[in-house]
């Protein structure tokens, strides 16, 4: 499919004169560690990490230029640091199939255990591993003689272990080439903000967040509603989609790292509101962030937003200004 293949519907003239509502969604989210670009090589010489995740990424933007381009906005976020606990070996228990890991957690390093099992699908049966760790990473080797290696952040979201850590949005940007941005440390804001994540013993991670954009139309003259993807219609382009979206994000988290350029951020969202009200008629926009399998992994806060694993709120163009507040009637609606 090609973005804009329905771009003839937004000349119905009742759809034209119709007053309209953005309703935003997250539609996938790729996540990696930092730590992984930087180091690349630690895990083993033959295993270069940054080559695998820009290899991946890369993929991942051919794939989403052929579905219905769109932009990713992506967030820069610290997490307590935590690593494996190297000194003490992990512990199998044959009556329960749980294995008891060691992990230590923050600078000063608290202690602390946590319990997985480690399930075969083609035997159909939990299984004993072969498990080496370091302290970034775990690998296992199963009745097979296959092995996996996973890093400790990759491993923690997929046995969707809880240890109460939040991923804290210290930046949010948009770019068309994730497989560049910002792994390749040429933008001086990104590497800003990555230096001083590392510098307070925190782990940097990064998500790459693709999103739905539903326009919903409603003519109160014809008694008609509309409900079409703004890809397919290519209403308001990708770019400006993309640059919407993000600087949503940008003013709902607020974060103090992006306080630089804050004027200037607003400036272009107020210009961007007042496009697509005036050309579009599209007044409100609606926001979900959430995960479709929740993990502690998308529990996400800021310098001014308090960790939940939903973020839902609304942006509105006011005369003057611009209007952020929590929750949506939209979704709230839905919910019920």
């Amino acid at each position: 499919m090609s973005r804009g293949m329905f771009s003839s519907f937004i000349d119905n003239d009742i759809y034209k004169q119709s007053e309209k509502e953005w309703i935003v969604e997250l539609e996938r989210y790729h996540k990696y560690w930092y730590d992984l670009v930087v180091n690349p090589s630690e895990v083993a010489d033959y295993f270069d990490t940054r080559k695998l995740i820009v290899d991946y990424l890369r993929r991942i933007k051919k794939q989403v230029e052929k579905n219905l381009e769109k932009r990713f906005v992506y967030f820069i976020c610290s997490r307590t640091k935590i690593r494996f606990n190297i000194s003490k070996k992990p512990f199998y228990n044959p009556i329960t199939k749980t294995v008891k890991i060691h992990v230590l957690i923050g600078k000063d390093e608290e202690r602390k255990t946590i319990s997985c099992k480690f399930f075969d699908f083609h035997e159909n049966k939990f299984l004993r591993p072969k498990i080496e760790l370091t302290d970034k990473y775990i690998t296992f080797t199963d009745s097979r003689g296959d092995i996996t290696t996973a890093s400790i952040h990759d491993f923690l979201e997929e046995a969707n272990i809880s240890l109460g850590i939040d991923s804290k949005v210290e930046y949010v940007g948009y770019t068309k080439n994730p497989h560049t941005r910002p792994t390749n440390g040429a933008h001086t804001g990104l590497s800003d903000v990555l230096y001083k994540i590392a510098d307070e013993n925190r782990d940097s991670l990064i998500y790459f967040n693709v999103f739905k954009v539903i326009t919903r139309a409603i003519s109160s003259d014809s008694m008609l509603n509309f409900t079409i993807a703004n890809a397919m219609t290519d209403e308001v382009n990708v770019e400006l989609e993309g640059k919407l979206i993000e600087k949503c994000f940008i003013f709902y988290f607020d974060s103090i790292n992006q306080s630089r350029n804050k004027n200037k951020e607003l400036l272009e969202l107020k210009k961007s509101l007042h496009k697509i009200s005036a050309e579009n008629k599209i007044n409100s926009i609606h926001v979900c962030y959430e995960f479709e399998e929740p993990n502690e992994y998308g529990l996400f806060s800021s310098s001014k937003v308090p960790p939940q694993l939903g973020h839902i709120f609304t942006v509105k163009k006011t005369e003057e200004d611009v209007e952020i507040t929590n929750g949506s009637e939209i979704f709230e609606s839905v919910a019920k």
